[in-house]
């Protein structure tokens, strides 16, 4: 009847197919230790960790992490959410984790769960870096579509060339009178070899600039893909100027690419090859990441690297891009020194001598090793964002400012049966079941607006009127001029089934795991509110001390599962004798505790009442029941304590109770009772 409130079967059968890492933990002295993990969090181990501590199995700093963010939740006495990562930040380990504090039997556990949310760190941190590099750009640079229209240009275009990008966007790129006629078969021939992801070197231009003057440039023509398919051309002037001027452009040049180049080291793992593979390069952020020393990987092969993971013509495939002078794009799984794999996101661009034939090869990689990234498309946030929600389970909302709909992910239209038509244009809060939609207004109110996101769980309703459970992420979007909120941006997933165990943890822990009623907790918990509804009602409190007499026999004649039904059929008979306002609550082996609530305060009436109920319970008793073709037909002892009499407090109340139950069974013997004075 002793040990942890929940057994391994119970946390496995709520957690064992959990996707996240769950970790059960006891607290013990100033330490942590591991009493269950889910299978998920298995893989973050060497050997199981069950029965250890933390600080056994995993690295300082990150002990310091958790059990400061650990020790912050039992204080508070609530569930606390952190996370382990900054932007740009050197951590691999990009995760969230919700910290739950749970008491029992005088110790203190920890229900931790930890979300791999490493793709968004990611994401966030190349939309800043791709989009800085792009303005910073020394040279006149625009981004065309597809199509030929334009996309984005950088400032340095405008300057140029006297073109204000955002008055072009959308339209054809040959409507803008740039190209001289003379060259217009020409540009567009390097624009279709482009399109049909064809590398090829710089091109001489004539173009008249915003002064009037005509000027020469070398134009560059870079296909982006993504999907094998080429999204964007990316085109770049570099103007021919004398050679002083030459010289100022190539200083401060090389100051933008040692700047590029300290942020791409940071940012990213670099390795530069020759045209055979051999290595030549590799930064740093490399070298940590395959755990083999720079001096080790050049003059090798790449394919030291090689997991084994890929089939050969996947290989074959790739050179065959390359070698065509073709920029490739995937995901590649490696193998460090020590035999660990790793994913990687990588892009490779082939690198052209003056002669146009391929010298060396870049390979630009992000670690992606937790959870392999949806890769980032180039065009622009608009178009990766809903490139992303048309191809998540997550159900994502823009609302304007007063909360209407502007727009659903495709995935509403399944989840709730509603046409996308239907939703767009009401009012979000409409989509909640009630209280949910006033618990969202006030969250609006209160912390939203002032603090730009806020974290919940509400209750959606469908269009056939049932309902689910979602946890919510909204943030508030601002005008970067005005700082404004002009849009709220809401990301949701379902967490029906999750809330369901989380109920089922919560009764767990305010009930007796034998016979499914109240425990000694949820007296504790509970006693409170009674006591202020008997001082309005002016109403008083009686508490039974229940203690099966000889239930030790019943264990030693028939065994233990016996015994466990036998005490399983005494619950039962002691709920049914009293009436649905009064509580049962089984505190221990035999021993049960009976809250009769609503009594009278005048004492000759409250004794007749609870004599009443105690005729009523040791007849249920004396009834009996049969077990595997045994009938028992039990007695107990009661002792009897009164609010406010005999105390003020659940503990006044049960020590008063104890005593009279003493007193019961000493004096008057089996099936007496006994009240406090």
């Amino acid at each position: 009847m002793s040990g942890n409130f929940i057994t391994k079967e119970q946390f496995d059968a709520l957690y064992q197919n959990c996707l996240d890492f769950v970790f059960f933990m006891k607290k013990v002295n100033n330490e942590f230790q591991y009493v269950y993990i889910n299978h998920e969090a298995e893989d973050v181990f060497d050997e199981s960790p069950i029965g250890k501590n933390l600080s056994a199995c995993l690295e300082k700093e990150i002990v310091e992490l958790i059990v400061r963010n650990y020790n912050a939740s039992i204080e508070k006495q609530k569930p606390l959410k952190y996370r382990d990562f900054y932007l740009f930040s050197d951590t691999k380990r990009t995760s969230e984790t919700m910290v739950t504090p749970i008491s029992f039997g005088g110790e203190q556990y920890i229900l931790a769960v930890t979300k791999k949310i490493s793709r968004q760190k990611v994401m966030e941190e190349k939309n800043l870096f791709l989009q800085s590099l792009f303005d910073m750009k020394m040279d006149p640079t625009i981004l065309l579509a597809s199509d030929l229209t334009f996309f984005d240009g950088n400032p340095k275009f405008q300057q140029f060339f006297n073109c204000k990008i955002e008055d072009w966007k959308g339209r054809p790129f040959f409507d803008f009178p740039l190209v001289a006629l003379e060259d217009l078969e020409s540009f567009g021939e390097h624009l279709r070899n482009a399109l049909n992801g064809k590398g090829q070197p710089p091109v001489l231009f004539k173009h008249k600039k915003a002064d009037g003057n005509e000027s020469k440039f070398l134009v560059s023509f870079s296909p982006i893909s993504t999907n094998n398919q080429v999204a964007a051309i990316y085109i770049q002037w570099i103007e021919l100027t004398k050679n002083v001027q030459l010289k100022e452009d190539l200083r401060k040049m090389n100051h933008v690419l040692s700047s590029y180049k300290g942020a791409l080291n940071s940012a990213a793992n670099i390795c530069i090859t020759d045209k055979d593979g051999i290595i030549e390069y590799v930064n740093e952020r490399y070298a940590q990441t395959s755990q083999y020393s720079a001096e080790e990987l050049v003059g090798n092969k790449t394919s030291i690297l090689n997991s084994r993971t890929h089939s050969s013509s996947f290989y074959e495939e790739m050179w065959k891009r390359l070698l065509d002078g073709q920029i490739w794009r995937g995901e590649i799984c490696n193998r460090s020194k020590y035999g660990s794999r790793y994913w990687v996101d990588t892009t490779i661009v082939p690198i052209f001598n003056s002669r146009g034939e391929i010298e060396n090869f870049l390979s630009v990689c992000f670690d992606v090793s937790e959870k392999k990234i949806m890769m980032t498309n180039l065009r622009n946030i608009e178009k990766t964002f809903r490139l992303i929600t048309e191809n998540t389970n997550d159900l994502i909302v823009i609302t304007n400012e007063d909360g209407i709909v502007l727009y659903v992910s495709p995935n509403h239209e399944k989840c709730l049966g509603f046409d996308k038509e239907e939703l767009l244009g009401r009012f979000y809060f409409d989509m909640m079941a009630d209280r949910s939609r006033e618990l969202l207004k006030s969250e609006f109110e209160l912390t939203l607006l002032q603090e730009g996101e806020v974290q919940i769980e509400l209750q959606i309703k469908a269009k056939d009127g049932s309902t689910f459970w979602i946890e919510t992420y909204i943030t508030a979007v601002k005008d970067a001029e005005r700082d404004e909120v002009y849009q709220f941006v809401t990301v949701a997933r379902e967490i029906t089934q999750r809330k369901k165990m989380e109920d089922q943890l919560r009764f767990m822990a305010y009930h007796d795991s034998l016979t499914m009623l109240p425990n000694r907790r949820y007296l504790l918990m509970e006693f409170s509110k009674l006591v202020k509804e008997a001082i309005v009602s002016e109403n008083s409190i009686a508490l039974l001390y229940i203690d099966g007499d000889k239930f030790k026999k019943v264990n030693d004649n028939f065994g233990h599962d016996v015994g466990d039904e036998f005490i399983r059929n005494f619950g039962v008979a002691l709920d049914s004798s009293v009436r649905d306002l009064d509580i049962v609550s089984r505190i221990g082996g035999d021993e049960f505790i009976v809250i009769l609530t609503n009594m009278s305060s005048e004492k000759n009436i409250r004794k007749q009442q609870i004599e009443n109920t105690i005729e009523r319970i040791q007849q249920t008793l004396k009834n009996g029941w049969t077990i595997n073709d045994h009938h028992f037909s039990p007695t107990s002892s009661i002792g009897i304590s009164c609010f406010p009499e005999q105390g003020q407090s659940i503990d006044d109340l049960l020590e008063k109770a104890d005593e009279a139950l003493y007193f019961a069974k000493k004096t008057k013997g089996k099936n007496s009772y006994h009240f406090s004075r």
